[in-house]
């Protein structure tokens, strides 16, 4: 008789096995059978679901990822802001003019803007750049010591930042849709715990040159996650510190 699943196998554990039993079937033609294909085809859908869950559960990194590059605009920013203030102060009476004029650009779009929300700061930056990379305005930029380089550089990072932040938004607004891979993962344990392994004991022992094999297969991949789940409980509770009531 196969053992169910243990309820503490964790996510990772339990999406393992259900893909590993998937496998497992596919290798034989089970067609005839029809209790077990609806069973295998209900499997089938909810792993799929299951991995888009598991998939849309790491998208908390995205937060980090989008600070650290917002982190890599600013920074460009703030340094183009300065080496544009510097040329102000070249002895070409020439330069400093253009200096001061792509500075009122920046001044005007807020020189502050990589202080702003992430929204703010997206469209105070596409109005900059825009501003900036106008024909009539370009070419004094050009002229600056040490600048264009280095507007060109935060124009990709702001690019790079804009693009993750959608990203970011659409895995959000998908996440709304999917189920918590926490609920999922309850699922699946379920149909191969009260459907699948609860047939495969029955036929098994009806037709045992049909299913015997295939119920030891299922047996075996349960037995592992099983195992497994066992050892990281016992570990963990063996490192739980001792608790001294005279504290």
């Amino acid at each position: 008789m196969n053992q169910k699943i243990f309820h503490y196998c964790n996510t990772s554990e339990i999406s393992t096995l259900a893909t590993n039993l998937l496998i497992a079937f596919s290798k034989g033609d089970w067609s005839a059978d029809m209790a077990l294909s609806s069973i295998l085809a209900n499997l089938g859908t909810e792993n799929v679901i299951f991995t888009k869950s598991i998939r849309f559960s790491k998208s908390g990194t995205q937060p980090k990822i989008l600070h650290e590059k917002d982190e890599i605009a600013d920074q460009l920013f703030i340094c183009t802001k300065q080496f544009i203030w510097a040329n102000t102060y070249a002895p070409e009476k020439d330069i400093a003019e253009k200096a001061q004029r792509i500075w009122s650009i920046f001044d005007s779009n807020n020189l502050n803007l990589h202080r702003q929300s992430y929204e703010s700061q997206m469209a105070l930056t596409k109005s900059l750049i825009e501003n900036i990379n106008h024909p009539d305005v370009r070419p004094s930029l050009e002229m600056l010591a040490g600048v264009p380089r280095r507007f060109d550089a935060f124009t990709a990072a702001s690019e790079d930042f804009r693009s993750t932040f959608v990203e970011f938004q659409q895995s959000v607004a998908d996440l709304e849709k999917v189920t918590p891979a926490s609920t999922q993962k309850n699922v699946i344990r379920k149909i191969i715990n009260d459907q699948l392994t609860a047939y495969l004991d029955s036929v098994a022992v009806a037709l045992p040159e049909k299913y015997a094999a295939i119920n030891g297969v299922i047996a075996q991949h349960i037995e592992s996650i099983n195992t497994k789940a066992r050892a990281r409980k016992t570990r963990n509770t063996a490192e739980e510190p001792e608790l001294n009531i005279t504290e």
